[in-house]
């Protein structure tokens, strides 16, 4: 079967005839949308700025994260939902942030036991999972953060885990394939236009290696003046082209740097010159036809 009747009883005493949406493409519609929603989660549980799974249970409540199980009243899409959320709650795991790290974590926590299916989905670990999660423990024994511990040894006691080669299953039947074709597309990672917004503004405003870069870049502009008979060097605006965008797309007047304002001022300089040699229109010679001394072209009677 590779269709899915999405229409409500109530549909059929009408004269229309029932929709039907294939199941491979309600997959990828779900699986996008828990993405965004899983994003959205952990970004919330960032902003609590500590590692306690009593906030990330709050964050969770709050967004009513359990909502993603309705109306999935098919046991089969129930599973296949299940497992393409794991399958995308662990691409956080290799997020550069702690904090979304360990959100993600949570997260494969709190789909595990909260699944409503008799017999639970296991979480699927690759090497390169395992491998992740080992760095992501590691570091929260280090810093003496043990509720991330509790929870991830708990779940391998559980056996939520199964370990294995690949993130999905392969075999020959088009489910399959199309899980497959699914995965390496990657359709669940895409986020709407606000997401990539927010993010773009997050790093204009918050991101303290922005500060760093353009400190850098203002360093090899200055080394790349000196050196540049010696070497090929290609002049980097990058630092100018990011805080461009940030002004347009969020309507915001950033601070020039004092290089900016010497060439503006420069510039205002030159156009003021022009305007003091220019010729204006109050001061030109209308021609009039007077001037011109055209001859009559009047005939006499």
């Amino acid at each position: 079967m590779t269709d899915v009747d999405i229409t409500s009883p109530d549909d059929f005493s009408s004269s229309k005839k029932p929709q039907r949406l294939n199941i491979h493409h309600l997959d990828a519609k779900l699986a996008a949308g828990f993405h965004s929603d899983c994003e959205n989660l952990l970004q919330k549980f960032k902003k609590c700025q500590n590692y306690s799974y009593t906030s990330f249970a709050q964050v969770w409540r709050e967004s009513c994260f359990l909502g993603i199980f309705k109306g999935l009243n098919n046991i089969l899409t129930m599973k296949t939902f299940v497992e393409n959320a794991f399958f995308n709650a662990k691409k956080f795991l290799y997020s550069p942030d702690l904090y979304i790290q360990t959100g993600a974590l949570y997260v494969l926590y709190g789909l595990y036991y909260k699944q409503p299916i008799n017999k639970w989905v296991k979480v699927r670990l690759t090497q390169a999972d395992v491998d992740q999660l080992k760095e992501i423990i590691d570091t929260h024994k280090e810093n003496r953060c043990f509720e991330p511990v509790f929870i991830y040894y708990k779940m391998r006691l559980d056996g939520a885990f199964q370990y294995c080669a690949l993130p999905l299953p392969l075999g020959l039947e088009p489910k399959f394939l199309k899980r497959v074709d699914f995965a390496k597309n990657e359709i669940a990672s895409r986020s709407s236009c606000d997401s990539v917004l927010n993010k773009f503004k997050t790093l204009m405003e918050e991101d303290p290696d922005l500060v760093q870069f353009d400190e850098t870049d203002e360093e090899y502009q200055k080394l790349s003046q000196k050196y540049k008979d010696q070497l090929f060097i290609f002049p980097s605006q990058l630092g100018a082209h990011l805080k461009k965008a940030y002004s347009e797309t969020f309507h915001v007047q950033l601070e020039e740097s004092p290089q900016t304002q010497a060439k503006h001022i420069t510039l205002l300089k030159a156009k003021a010159t022009e305007a003091a040699n220019a010729t204006y229109r109050g001061d030109r010679k209308v021609v009039t036809a007077i001037d011109l001394q055209t001859p009559s072209t009047s005939f006499n009677s």
